[in-house]
């Protein structure tokens, strides 16, 4: 009878350090450290500064492992910059610092989700930059989108176009280390050349265009099935 009162003691006192675990995981918005957002004039732009323009649902991993869900974020890719409404509606910009973050909203009436990682080095990749997670698993596919805005004036005009430009860079990343690849056969295969045959004839067999975002997934994907 002991024996059982004592399991049960255990068993509640697990159940109760696991709720309360997960309540400290699971925290308002209005706890992070954030400041007032920088603003753009958006109306006069051409493309957009952030990687979707309207507000999407999503959640933030911070380093030191809380977690948020739920909230509405944008991310400013000129400013490499996470934006977020707080409990009260109230925009900011995020500073604590975010080990992971992932978005979702609708596009061409299909659900997209999108996650954003830091924490890679190696091949000029800056500290604590985000790259977008293509295909997760041993070997990484990474993809860094960075914006800029450039201001022209015309001659003799008063008028100023403001455009955003957009540049891609490409990571097959090992643990944390990430070496930058051309969207070539040849630059993929000496970023994993351990599987080199295997990867050969599933590309020839797929008939795989890896200048395509989509193929270059697939081609990780099913290197990390091997």
């Amino acid at each position: 009878m002991k024996t059982v009162a004592l399991r049960l003691g255990f068993a509640m006192l697990a159940f109760c350090l696991f709720s309360a675990n997960a309540v400290a995981q699971f925290t308002h918005t209005n706890d992070m450290e954030a400041r007032p957002v920088h603003e753009y004039n958006t109306i006069t732009m051409i493309g957009s500064p952030y990687v979707h323009k309207e507000w999407a649902k999503g959640s933030l991993t911070l380093k030191n492992g809380t977690v948020y869900q739920g909230i509405e974020l944008m991310y400013d890719q000129v400013r490499e910059a996470i934006i977020f409404k707080g409990k009260n509606g109230d925009v900011k910009e995020l500073l604590e610092p975010v080990q992971e973050f992932k978005i979702t909203y609708i596009e061409n009436n299909k659900p997209v989700e999108r996650t954003f990682r830091s924490g890679y080095s190696g091949d000029g990749v800056p500290a604590n930059a985000f790259m977008e997670v293509l295909a997760d698993g041993q070997v990484v596919l990474l993809k860094r989108t960075s914006k800029k805005i450039f201001d022209r004036k015309h001659y003799s005009s008063a008028t100023i176009d403001r455009e955003v430009q957009a540049s891609e860079d490409y990571y097959i990343a090992k643990g944390d280390k990430a070496v930058k690849v051309k969207k070539s056969k040849s630059s993929i295969l000496a970023a994993i050349p351990d599987r080199k045959d295997y990867l050969e004839t599933y590309i020839k067999s797929n008939a795989l265009n890896l200048r395509e975002d989509r193929d270059m997934v697939k081609l990780v994907a099913y290197y990390n099935s091997l």
